[in-house]
């Protein structure tokens, strides 16, 4: 219905430029066969172009008026030729269709693709590309994307990557004609040919650093190499890029750290990064002077990370140790497991009860700390001796309490808020803990006597709430 409306609106823009035209044709006392003829061929031609992308459909049928009779002839006979006669007159074949021009050559390549009759893709792509100076570059290049298009919607993706690869080999190719070579290699399990044209587009871009898109296709690049199984040469490409003199391309980094660590070489970007963390001011402070720097570069703490998980990977001992104690001297929670799984000697474990202990003294550090304190003995001996050395810190002595609540798998949590209300008799928040806990445990008697120890005016609604259908139990 929304082809017939469309055709009905353009024969009727026809008719009245096809009137002006009989009008001046009667002037001249045309003859009136030969004006038939005429009319019945612009009426014919005008069918065919009824599917013109809206953009040339009016140029098109303007120019239908105008042409000589000889070419209108011409054209009126291409319409009824098979699909492909048709776009081997348009494009390699001499004939009257050619001689046409290109602005009408690519009025009909645009049709004669909306008409999306049957044709062999291949042989099509085959005769586009060869059509040299008949059709523009960017003419070109749309059609054979529209064929490429054409061919995954049949599920051909072998023939789609052909087209697209032609079609980025033109001088007019573009990023998103590439992008779409890309994802069809995908579909059809073939690199090969997107890899090539992304080597042909950074060869033509390579001098334009600020080209927007130069970035996306060295990733592209890298990541449809490590997809093709050429992970040892991705790496050796991206550490090429990273010769001469500190600080490197962050974006640069994270290509060759990702292509080391999949290729299980992290030890070869060991040295760049030690080069590149040396360019930022945090890497020469202590470890006492890092644990007071605020704030602390993002950019340097992610290339530590790097560092030290590969380090981890590849080599753990003292380097591995070292990266991760300046991480958690920077109040990287993250650091302390592994540092906890790393101290292998004396000298180390010191270093983790320094650091478990400034852990304990940071928020964004403290969870962690008490976390670890549940099964690593470093850690329980840190933590209990900070208990001993600290017995009215009530955060902390609350804190620990909740971990070790968390962490407890069999017995009861209640004592543990017991013993913390012997220390602390009057927190209501903890005696709240111990009612839950009860509840937990399908102790409601316990649970209502806790809630007799609060104080008349420290009871809240929601308190009386919960003793009341405590009491129905």
């Amino acid at each position: 219905m929304k082809f017939r409306s469309r055709t009905a609106v353009l024969l009727i823009l026809l008719y009245g430029i096809l009137a002006l035209a009989w009008n001046h044709r009667l002037a001249q006392k045309e003859d009136d066969g030969q004006a038939g003829r005429r009319l019945e061929r612009q009426e014919h031609i005008a069918l065919y172009l009824a599917k013109t992308p809206e953009g040339n459909v009016t140029p098109a049928l303007m120019g239908l008026v105008s042409l000589p009779d000889e070419q209108l002839q011409a054209l009126s006979e291409w319409v009824d030729l098979p699909p492909l006669t048709q776009i081997r007159q348009l494009t390699v074949q001499e004939g009257r269709v050619a001689a046409l021009g290109p602005e009408w050559g690519e009025f009909l390549l645009d049709t004669w693709l909306a008409h999306d009759r049957p044709a062999d893709l291949i042989e099509v792509h085959l005769m586009i590309a060869a059509a040299g100076d008949r059709l523009s570059d960017e003419a070109r290049r749309a059609a054979l994307e529209y064929l490429a298009h054409v061919a995954m919607r049949r599920g051909d993706t072998a023939d789609a990557v052909t087209i697209l690869g032609r079609a980025n080999e033109l001088p007019g190719a573009t990023w998103e004609t590439l992008q779409q070579l890309a994802t069809a290699c995908r579909s059809a399990q073939n690199t090969a040919p997107a890899l090539r044209a992304i080597t042909l587009w950074l060869n033509r871009h390579e001098s334009q650093s600020g080209h927007p898109a130069l970035e996306e296709a060295r990733d592209l690049e890298l990541a449809l190499m490590m997809e093709a199984g050429r992970t040892p040469e991705a790496l050796s490409l991206q550490l090429s890029q990273l010769t001469g003199y500190a600080p490197y391309p962050e974006r640069t980094l994270d290509r060759a750290c990702l292509a080391a660590r999949k290729a299980h070489q992290g030890s070869s970007m060991l040295p760049v990064l030690e080069r590149h963390l040396e360019t930022f001011p945090e890497h020469a402070l202590s470890l006492e002077k890092l644990s007071h720097q605020v704030p602390v570069n993002a950019d340097y703490l992610r290339w530590l990370t790097w560092h030290a998980a590969i380090s981890d990977d590849e080599q753990p001992g003292p380097a591995a140790f070292a990266s991760y104690r300046r991480l958690a001297a920077a109040r990287v929670s993250q650091a302390l497991p592994r540092l906890c799984a790393l101290a292998s000697n004396e000298a180390m474990k010191k270093e983790l009860q320094e650091a478990l202990s400034q852990g304990l003294d940071r928020a964004e550090m403290q969870l962690t700390a008490l976390q670890l304190a549940q099964h690593d003995p470093v850690a329980q001996k840190v933590l209990s001796d900070r208990l001993r050395a600290e017995p009215k810190n009530r955060d902390l002595h609350f804190a620990a309490t909740l971990a070790a609540a968390a962490a407890q798998h069999s017995g009861s949590t209640g004592i543990l808020w017991q013993e913390f209300l012997r220390r602390f008799p009057g927190d209501q928040a903890a005696r709240r803990r111990l009612v839950q806990a009860y509840i937990h445990e399908q102790q409601p008697g316990m649970a209502l006597r806790t809630y007799a120890e609060f104080p008349a005016g420290e009871l809240t609604a929601e308190d009386r709430q919960h003793r009341e259908l405590l009491k129905q139990l």
